[in-house]
């Protein structure tokens, strides 16, 4: 197969089919087991002589195949992509190709003793208006640019922090990532999960239960496993999720969670569940129900409505004298299966209120 691909790509560029040329070679390099001594690099020198009637992007993709294969020292080599942003750097036609070379270098220098962080982040700084530019580009191309600069930006904040910007990244980076094309899908599952649990001002945690419900399932069997089922019942606020949070403390605590962040956003999104489950006019609650149902003591329940108000999860007015809270508003969140049956049953339940209201004042109304 390797010599008959080599005769194809050898047809291709004696008949200058030269857009062919670089998809076969882009494919070929895509799969690692076809690299052998210096191949990869040997087809993309060939191409760089051309450079200028082929597709800056596709090239681009093929020097960051070259670039993950290993040189003699073991080590991830960036070469490929530094020769061809050199190229790149006058051509005004080719600035989303050279976003994506210059993202996928800084990736390869992540892990390196001295990167440069403040390099990095102005990079990203600097570039995230050139990713509003590619509209006119094509699906396939804007989702793999995307992809790239955000793979380096979640890197970067998995490596300085805080958690709630990897998380950030981190969601982006799925959004224009197929799962199948994530290296270490295992190892993200579980940084996102843990980054969702702490992050500050993340709350809407059915972003990564039920729109990446994919990526969790990498974690059924392992060690991790448990993460899985906390953010399930922490995304929906049951208070069981404390249980599991208590039995797995050491494994939490090991990892730099801290463990009362956790426990009290569990109690949170426990009430701004427990409010979304009312009727909008049923938004009058008491202390003593919001104990029961968040399983605290009442002391407790007045701290956990002042600090949803104070953080805009809901909105209305607390009466500390009668003991209640009058809800008006609660957060938009991601919704499960069976939380989008109960919208929609409302909804219909105000369609019929509405009609019903319609016609008695239609009847009561008299004609002119």
């Amino acid at each position: 197969p390797t010599k008959s691909f080599y005769s194809a790509i050898s047809n291709l560029l004696t008949s200058k089919l030269y857009h062919q040329l670089t998809v076969a070679i882009l494919e070929f390099t895509s799969d690692k087991s076809n690299y052998t001594e210096n191949n990869f690099h040997t087809l993309f020198d060939v191409l760089t002589d051309i450079k200028s009637t082929l597709n800056p992007l596709i090239l681009a993709r093929i020097a960051w195949n070259v670039a993950q294969t290993s040189n003699s020292a073991g080590q991830v080599n960036g070469e490929a992509l530094t020769k061809l942003i050199a190229a790149l750097k006058d051509d005004t036609n080719a600035a989303h190709a050279k976003l994506y070379a210059e993202a996928k270098l800084y990736l390869i220098h992540m892990s390196d003793a001295d990167v440069d962080i403040e390099k990095i982040k102005s990079f990203l700084r600097d570039n995230s208006n050139t990713l509003k530019e590619l509209s006119s580009s094509t699906e396939s191309e804007i989702a793999v640019v995307h992809s790239a600069y955000y793979h380096t930006a979640m890197e970067l904040y998995k490596k300085v922090g805080p958690a709630e910007s990897f998380y950030k990244q981190a969601i982006q980076f799925l959004n224009y990532t197929p799962l199948a094309a994530v290296e270490d899908a295992n190892g993200l599952a579980r940084d996102l999960c843990l980054a969702a649990l702490v992050g500050k001002g993340v709350y809407n945690l059915g972003t990564v239960v039920y729109e990446n419900g994919e990526l969790l399932t990498c974690l059924q069997g392992g060690s991790d496993a448990y993460l899985v089922d906390l953010m399930k019942n922490a995304a929906v606020g049951d208070v069981a999720a404390v249980k599991t949070l208590e039995e797995h403390r050491g494994q939490l605590e090991a990892s730099g969670c801290d463990v009362k962040v956790i426990q009290e956003k569990i109690m949170l999104l426990a009430l701004v569940n427990m409010v979304f489950e009312k009727e909008s006019g049923e938004r009058t609650m008491k202390f003593s129900d919001i104990s029961e149902r968040l399983q605290v003591g009442a002391e407790q329940v007045e701290w956990i409505v002042m600090k949803a108000l104070s953080l805009g999860l809901i909105k209305g007015s607390m009466d500390q004298v009668d003991g209640v809270v009058d809800v008006t508003w609660v957060m938009p969140r991601v919704l499960d299966e069976s939380m989008m049956k109960s919208l929609a049953q409302r909804f219909g339940e105000w369609a019929v209120k509405v009609a019903d209201t319609k016609d008695f004042m239609g009847e009561r109304i008299p004609a002119f």
